[in-house]
């Protein structure tokens, strides 16, 4: 597929930067910037910025920076033309079909699919509420869910047929090629397809837009097994498709931001995410039917300030709600976890026990230190000498990677406390495995006689790296203000820029020249993801001058004076004898040395 530029700007005019960060990252706004916890390294305190006026973000931590692309690129790790694919159908922006068939199908395939997914839920829900779903029903009102309820989530009914779905999509004329790819039907051995979900309650997948994009199915007969015998699952999902990835999608996600809670529950299945909504839990998820995956966890750290896991009291369950912690820790999430006494599910208690109990419950959460502390704890037998001993630098190990000091110390007094050990011995085992093992000493050399290439060109490497500098600030300060390159424009040329940046300077000059305007954001289009590191820092940190004109002024300056200094030196070393230099030669560098010197001092 082959974009012109301006259908690359348009889908970046058409998505503000603002509202594609804010669906990953919580933005709070200072003045003219919006801060929020960088997605793209951990970190307590905001180091992330967003200017909306110059629809460009920025780290000041980890140094990422650039325009929405970019962010694109490195939220969902995709290159340049998967990042405008993603933003153009965020917009709604019909691309071009791609040069080649296979794009097109794709295309084509994802709008069918959408389509088939919005009709086999209508499907789904009719048959739950025909005569034929009244097993379901009754499974249903049997777990306490409300008539009400099942409408708001969509919940449905696949009759125990073998190609019921699939007959009734047919005969409304979807191709065979979108049903085959939609993931709602298996093919069989005699090259036909029956239906994927049969005998099951669903549960329809919805993305934040409201589209439907997958499914999962409960059986109603936990002892039910297939034509060969083997138990079935209880649950089943949809598998992915081109318009459902499981990595990157939470149920319920669509109503539970708008919960006005800082705080996202994310639980296990479908029915305890169900019943705890009707109950008045609505800030609550569910992955689906994988372990907790990074996407996910940079989604649920943007509508929320602090992420409490609820899993299953199994071994499976606390397994995964350990591995889940580390990761969502990892990516600077404030987490909690939430056990359920007696190793009831959040389905069981809330119904047994109400919303005002289990909120109670979300309030003694435990956070991430006492929950692996709790979990340690329950592996080993610390009534015996050798257990405590294992428990206690166990737990050192966790108290080493606790960054809060106030935190660290708070643990150690009551475990020091709670199993008769002095606060300083926990405290000197914890120290010790934060120093290094071993520290490898820098060789001390004396450079200052040391002459080889690399120093006798230093000053050169060094005036050549501050003159790139110089002239990309100038080059930035074109794309902010193009006014000013028009008043200084008689001064340059593309022979002006180092070779280092001559190519970028000849992509601004074409535009201005041409009177077609650029904006800073819209060259991070066209320049690779380190260049827009680098760009975007200079805009946020060395562009903010209150005259812009002066502002150009003062860098052609510096820039004339490091290039005179630059020929000063050159021609020093011509006339220092080193170089076969005829007599007329030497009086021509001798007349240019002196006009420098006076170029130079009237500057």
């Amino acid at each position: 597929m082959r974009l012109s530029d301006e259908q690359i700007e348009e889908i970046r005019i058409n998505n503000d930067i603002v509202d594609v960060i804010g669906e990953y990252v919580r933005l709070e706004r200072k003045g003219q910037y919006l801060f929020g916890l960088c997605p793209f390294h951990k970190e307590k305190t905001p180091s992330f910025s967003v200017t909306p006026s110059r629809q460009m973000f920025r780290c000041f931590g980890c140094g990422k920076g650039g325009n929405v692309f970019h962010f694109i690129m490195n939220a969902e790790n995709l290159d340049f033309i998967e990042a405008v694919k993603l933003l153009a159908d965020r917009a709604r922006i019909q691309l071009p079909e791609g040069d080649s068939e296979e794009e097109k199908r794709i295309v084509k395939i994802k709008q069918e699919i959408l389509k088939i997914n919005v009709e086999t839920a209508r499907f789904f829900h009719q048959q739950l509420n025909s005569p034929k779903g009244e097993k379901a029903l009754k499974y249903l009102n049997n777990r306490k869910i409300s008539e009400s309820t099942i409408r708001k989530f969509g919940i449905g009914y696949s009759l125990d047929d073998w190609d019921l779905l699939h007959k009734h999509l047919s005969n409304l004329g979807f191709s065979s090629e979108a049903l085959k790819e939609s993931g709602l039907l298996i093919p069989n051995k005699n090259g036909g397809y029956f239906d994927r979900f049969r005998g099951r309650v669903i549960f329809p997948i919805f993305d934040l837009r409201g589209n439907v994009i997958g499914f999962g199915g409960r059986i109603i007969d936990d002892a039910k097994t297939d034509n060969m015998g083997y138990k079935e699952p209880k649950y089943m999902n949809s598998p992915e498709t081109v318009v459902y990835n499981k990595g990157r999608s939470l149920y319920a996600l669509n109503y539970a931001k708008n919960s006005g809670d800082n705080t996202l529950l994310i639980v296990e299945g479908y029915m305890d995410v169900i019943s705890l909504h009707q109950n008045g839990i609505i800030n609550t998820v569910a992955s689906l039917g994988t372990a907790l995956t990074e996407s996910q966890g940079r989604i649920l750290k943007k509508y929320a300030e602090e992420i409490i896991i609820c899993y299953d009291a199994d071994m499976a369950g606390q397994s995964a709600a350990m591995r889940g912690l580390d990761l969502l820790n990892d990516i600077g999430c404030n987490v909690k976890v939430l056990t359920i006494p007696d190793g009831k599910d959040p389905d069981e208690f809330i119904k047994k026990n109400g919303q005002v109990a289990f909120r109670k419950l979300i309030e003694g959460s435990l956070s991430l230190i006492e929950y692996k502390i709790k979990f340690l704890k329950s592996q080993v037998d610390v009534e015996t000498t050798e257990g405590k001993l294992k428990f206690l630098n166990r737990t050192a190990d966790v108290l080493t990677k606790v960054d809060n000091r106030l935190e660290r110390e708070i643990n150690i007094k009551k475990l020091s406390k709670e199993y008769g050990i002095t606060e300083e011995s926990l405290y000197a085992e914890v120290m010790k495995r934060t120093k290094p093992k071993g520290e490898i000493k820098k060789p001390i050399i004396d450079i200052k006689g040391f002459k080889d290439n690399k120093s006798v060109n230093n000053s050169d490497n060094k005036d050549l790296g501050k003159l790139v500098h110089l002239e990309r600030m100038l080059i930035m300060l074109f794309s902010i203000d193009n006014s000013v390159y028009r008043f200084i424009k008689d001064r340059i040329s593309r022979d002006y820029f180092v070779e280092e940046n001559r190519q970028i300077a000849s992509i601004v000059l074409d535009k201005l020249e041409n009177n077609k305007g650029i904006v800073a954001a819209e060259l991070f289009s066209v320049i690779g993801t380190e260049a827009a590191n680098e760009y975007s820092r200079i805009i946020q940190e060395e562009c903010n001058f209150e005259d812009n004109r002066k502002a150009v002024l003062d860098i052609l300056k510096k820039i004339d004076l490091i290039k005179l200094e630059k020929r000063r030196k050159e021609i020093l070393e011509l006339l220092s004898g080193k170089n076969d230099l005829i007599e007329g030669d030497v009086e021509k560098l001798k007349e240019e040395l002196k006009l420098l010197l006076l170029k130079q001092k009237s500057l």
